[in-house]
């Protein structure tokens, strides 16, 4: 294999693993497949980046094959991903998995998951165990995932339930509202540490996705996001509307998403989907396309439950008590580990404090919900109202999805369940000895914010604040801060007309607007280094991957952190939680991971207050040990490079195998192509990239053939496979590709 991305030692340790049988050269997918329970032959036509196009009679049978290819090509990592939610990452990784399992375990969205399959109508059931056996065929007559070789273990077979979890895998990451309110408990009121989390900031932009409803409200801030905009036939070159959509995920090897086309029955549909789960997530059919973006709305409360005794509480006045359940978690190479798991009224318990007070979570995700059901709905769509019905049945995540048709209409829905709540939402940890701080009531689907051919021509969405303070709606929810979504607005206004080529020079923009205007303020300070100073001078407000400004600011603005703010903000999330890297459980690991978006307007609301000097030197201090004394070791795409995860690249002996070289990338948390980044001054630098568009659409509705799509990494899970990586360099430097034309056939037959 020769990739520009593989990392130094592959050939070798490649060619011993598979001298020793751990691993086996992919078996390229048969020209003819056998395939039971098909009711007629399916063609798939594979395009030369492996990306397939599903031709079948029936929806049953397009959807039994989906099943297969992603069990083929993907079938390590849809065990990883069902694994997640359900708490048995122990099971497969070992004792490193015990604190992300033990937390999951407390959440018991196995329950849920179940339940809402047994809810589901019996085509939707039909589906999903259509989908279920063509995995299972897939993993039964076909080699192994090559990772299963060195675990020397077999994946338990895919069941409808564990299509149905995968809602939950997605859900949980992007309902993190939760962490806020508990750090609105944890923080000293009044202190410097709240002021920084959760005060004013100065000079924001006011960029709502509803327009002209007045000022945005801040309630908390997300840090991460995703970008969709739609523009209709009055705005683009050829006079149709075109849609955009990067959303911005975790990076990972092989990739999250799985690019195909699926046409079966009344099912005719191309874009991503998530191995693990039948249709597509984000794409187009011959009618509509559609892109989504995170709202993380106001759907979680904390209630601090105090106890009268080991299992008792009073309710209302009246004596409650906390089921009870134990999970026993298998762990690889130890023994197990029996965890007793409570339940209140409120929801599942997540802490118990030093007095035994008890901590429940209340989330619209413990429910037995209809995401799966709605995104079938979604993808045979055929026009306005159709997408609406479809998303009324839309439960978590809330979304807000852009919208266009091939009839030239463009809109906006957001889709999810949100409580109803008081203005201003719920902050903090509630009373959890009283039924009055639970809600009781969701905001109707009709109520929720919504858009049809706006007058401006365009919507815009980037995580930012839906309504204003006159707006009717008013969605509390974590935001992002609004400045993706002003600069994408400043960029689809600056030109008259829009193609696929200008949309994609906007979703791959790097433009800082905080790193411009701190960069504009520390050129006028004395103090400024020397070394340092023609750097800022000629910085232009761009993130690009070559320029060493951003990281100088970066490490000046953690060094500028008060004494007082950094203590604060580096407690342990959880009162005695061992400290650990980033990632090692379901939640932060301390309050600087609620930091993030927030560390630069802060910096610049506050700077007048700030040991400007001090952090200079202490910056310096930082670069030189971290980079060395040249500029050039500071390039900012080396200082915070994206390192695409895999489980086995913790593994010192079979990284050179499954994991790939560092990607250095533009961007920070402001600029449309976003690279968030944890900013805890005491982590080690190069930092690497936590989030960023995992995936980017420019799509033409009606004309699947002329849009255009990229996501990271390639289509194969096999680290041998010439499809493992080749898609990172077009990503990497912003190519968009049309859906190619056939290379090769596979014929599946009953």
């Amino acid at each position: 294999m020769t990739s520009p991305w593989i990392l130094p030692g592959f050939g070798r340790m490649y060619g011993l693993f598979r001298l020793l049988g751990m691993i086996r050269p992919e078996r390229p997918i048969p020209d003819t497949v056998s395939v039971s329970g098909l009711q007629s032959p399916v063609s798939v036509d594979w395009d030369a980046a492996a990306i397939p196009s599903i031709h079948a009679a029936s929806l049953l049978d397009a959807i039994r094959v989906q099943g297969w290819i992603h069990g083929r090509m993907r079938g390590f990592q849809m065990d990883l991903l069902r694994r997640m939610p359900a708490g048995t990452l122990s099971e497969l990784l070992g004792p490193g998995g015990l604190p992300y399992d033990t937390f999951m375990r407390k959440l018991n969205l196995t329950r849920w998951a179940e339940s809402s399959r047994a809810s589901w109508s019996l085509r939707v059931r039909e589906l999903l165990e259509a989908y279920a056996d063509g995995v299972n065929q897939a993993w039964t007559s076909g080699p192994l995932a090559a990772e299963y070789r060195f675990l020397k273990m077999r994946p338990r077979p895919w069941t409808a339930a564990d299509s149905s979890i995968l809602t939950y895998f997605l859900s949980w990451s992007l309902n993190t509202i939760w962490t806020g309110k508990w750090a609105r408990d944890q923080i000293a009121p009044g202190s410097p540490a709240e002021e920084w989390l959760f005060g004013p900031l100065a000079n924001l932009p006011n960029t709502t996705i509803i327009p002209d409803t007045g000022d945005a409200e801040l309630w908390g801030t997300m840090g991460i996001g995703s970008n969709n905009w739609v523009v209709s036939g009055d705005r683009t070159v050829d006079g149709e509307p075109l849609l955009a959509n990067d959303p911005h995920l975790a990076p990972q090897l092989p990739s999250l998403w799985f690019q195909n086309a699926v046409k079966g029955g009344d099912l005719d549909v191309t874009g991503v989907s998530l191995p693990g789960a039948p249709g597509i997530v984000i794409g187009q059919n011959q009618h509509i396309a559609w892109g989504v973006t995170n709202v993380d709305p106001d759907c979680q409360d904390l209630h601090r439950i105090r106890m009268q005794d080991a299992t008792h509480y009073l309710l209302d006045g009246e004596m409650a008590e906390l089921s009870r359940r134990t999970e026993s978690i298998r762990v690889r190479g130890g023994a197990d580990v029996v965890l007793t798991c409570e339940e209140s009224h409120a929801g599942p318990v997540i802490h118990e404090e030093s007095d035994g007070s008890r901590i429940a979570l209340a989330w619209t995700g413990f429910a037995p919900i209809d995401t799966v059901p709605a995104l079938i709905d979604l993808n045979v769509a055929q026009d306005w109202a159709s997408f609406r019905a479809a998303l009324k049945r839309w439960t978590v995540p809330a979304q807000n999805f852009v919208y266009a048709d091939h009839q030239g209409h463009i809109g906006y829905v957001l889709g999810g369940q949100v409580p109803k709540r008081p203005a201003g939402g719920v902050v903090g940890v509630v009373d959890g000895n009283t039924r009055s701080t639970l809600w009781t009531q969701m905001m109707d689907f009709e109520d929720m914010p919504q858009a049809f051919d706006p007058p401006q021509g365009f919507i815009v969405t980037a995580n930012n604040c839906v309504e204003g303070q006159q707006g009717t709606h008013r969605i509390g929810a974590r935001n992002s801060l609004g400045y993706r979504a002003a600069r994408i607005v400043e960029l689809l206004e600056s030109e008259p007309q829009h193609d696929p080529a200008s949309f994609q020079e906007i979703q791959t923009d790097v433009f800082s607007m905080p790193l411009w205007q701190l960069a504009e303020r520390l050129r006028a300070e004395p103090e400024l280094p020397a070394s340092w100073r023609p750097i800022l001078e000629h910085f232009d407000g761009r993130a690009d991957s070559e320029s060493p400004a951003p990281t100088l600011l970066y490490l000046w603005m953690m060094a500028a952190v008060p004494e007082s703010v950094q203590n604060a903000l580096k407690q342990s999330f959880f009162p005695g939680l061992d400290q650990a890297p980033p990632g090692t459980h379901p939640f932060p690991e301390n309050f600087w991971g609620l930091m993030g978006e927030r560390l630069a307007p802060a910096v610049l609301t506050h700077y007048d207050e700030l040991d400007r000097s001090g952090a200079f030197e202490k910056a310096e201090q930082h670069a030189l040990a971290a980079f060395g004394p040249e500029m050039s070791q500071r390039r900012w795409g080396d200082a915070h490079p994206v390192l695409l995860f895999h489980p086995f690249t913790q593994v010192k002996a079979v990284q050179p195998v499954f994991g790939r070289k560092a990607v250095p990338v533009p961007g920070d948390f402001f600029t449309p192509l976003q690279t968030a980044f944890a900013v805890d001054p005491e982590l080690p630098w190069p930092r690497p990239v936590a989030y960023l568009p995992s995936y980017r659409q420019v799509l033409k509705p009606g004309r699947p053939s002329l849009s255009l799509f990229v996501h990271l990494t390639g289509q194969s899970g096999h680290p041998g496979s010439a499809h493992y990586d080749d898609l990172v360099t077009p990503y990497v430097t912003g190519m968009l590709m049309p859906w190619g034309p056939s290379a090769s056939k596979t014929r599946f037959t009953p």
